[in-house]
């Protein structure tokens, strides 16, 4: 792997950060129950063997484990195994009964972190999650949360976009909840069909595939694909020689973060008053301006019409930038009132994201 390759699989590594350093009930709970589990069994054997040593046959297994159990517990049924007059037996039943006192308090003291943390009310959210995913349409999936996926988030839940992610790690998809509040999810291997179709990539518009290496992304482009033909796929690559290889896997479009940040640092330098303009649009939570596309319908109220006599400074505040006629390549910059828009045509307008939800219905076919 190239330097440049492994320091991007650390950039976009799943950011756990607090969590995973923070206390986990579930994590300590397991260690006790560990513990407890073993403690039990040894100290059964120790009984046993300690019969053995003194001549007791009539300490069975099963005794020796009812004497380890009323220890535990501090229930204390008497001298189950008649221990008076042998020392050794006396002091390790002593030492036993100590950690009776700590160890299952420890497992309670965890498993009612648990009750506390909302096990189940997290299995109830998770169940709701699971149906509000199953009713959604033409959304988008994202694959892979690290830095590159919270930012495809961010920009999806900004424009108002349906979305769904995909993660394997739990804790990460509990942290970018906690950080930019509650969104739909998949716990889960994205290279996985069972995830995917979890996920409705049936039902989806879209899946954006974002995992630190190019043969996870590749994979998943795969997957999707097969699953999905018609679902439109966008892929990160890191080397640009995989780009080739993740079209013909199936992906409509690629995108390599560092070509994309060289860009950036070159138009930083040469025209930074056209950055400042697109960062203040992006970042104004209170405007939510955004370019967008709105592809004309056959059947729908715009088809056939002219770009004056559709209205659509009249019905809302937008701007049309440009207009790709059907079927041709090259946009029609600042198009005039007498534009034709033809079924296909594809209209690039700037505006809030509410504003432009006005005017979508004109370019779509009325459905039941």
């Amino acid at each position: 792997m190239s330097r440049r390759n492994s320091e991007s699989k650390k950039r976009d590594a799943p950011k756990s950060g607090d969590v995973m350093g923070g206390y986990n009930p579930i994590r300590w709970f397991r260690y006790g129950a560990v513990v407890l589990g073993a403690v039990v069994v040894l100290s059964t054997l120790c009984y046993y063997l300690l019969g053995i040593y003194y001549g007791r046959p009539d300490w069975t297994l099963k005794d020796c484990l009812f004497m380890v159990v009323i220890t535990l517990t501090t229930i204390g049924y008497g001298d189950w195994l008649s221990l008076r007059g042998l020392a050794l037996a006396e002091f390790y039943t002593m030492g036993l009964a100590v950690v009776g006192v700590s160890v299952p308090a420890f497992v309670i003291t965890n498993l009612t972190g648990l009750i506390v943390e909302g096990m189940f009310s997290h299995a109830m959210r998770r169940k709701k999650m699971d149906k509000q995913i199953a009713q959604l349409q033409g959304h988008v999936i994202i694959c892979g949360l690290g830095n590159t996926g919270l930012n495809c988030l961010n920009e999806l839940l900004l424009t108002q976009r349906s979305c769904v992610v995909v993660d394997r790690d739990p804790e990460v998809l509990a942290a970018a909840a906690r950080e930019h509040g509650e969104f739909l999810s998949v716990t889960g291997s994205a290279d996985a069909d069972a995830v995917l179709l979890a996920a409705g990539i049936d039902r989806a518009f879209g899946l954006i595939t974002c995992l630190p290496e190019d043969k996870d992304n590749l994979f998943v482009t795969l997957s999707a694909r097969a699953l999905n033909p018609k679902l439109r796929i966008v892929s990160k690559v890191e080397d640009t020689a995989a780009c080739g290889k993740m079209l013909t896997a199936g992906a409509d479009a690629t995108v390599n973060p560092d070509s994309i940040g060289g860009l950036r640092m070159v138009s930083e330098l040469v025209r930074p008053s056209v950055v400042t303009f697109l960062d203040t649009m992006l970042r104004d939570r209170a405007g939510n301006y955004r370019f967008e596309e709105l592809k004309v319908e056959v059947g729908s109220p715009a088809a056939g019409q002219t770009l004056g006599a559709l209205g659509l400074r009249g019905r809302a505040d937008v701007m049309v930038v440009a207009l790709r006629p059907p079927a041709v390549e090259r946009f029609l910059y600042n198009p005039q009132d007498d534009t034709p828009l033809a079924p296909g045509a594809v209209l690039v307008l700037l505006g809030q994201v509410g504003e432009i939800g006005k005017v979508a219905p004109l370019f779509t076919l009325a459905r039941d």
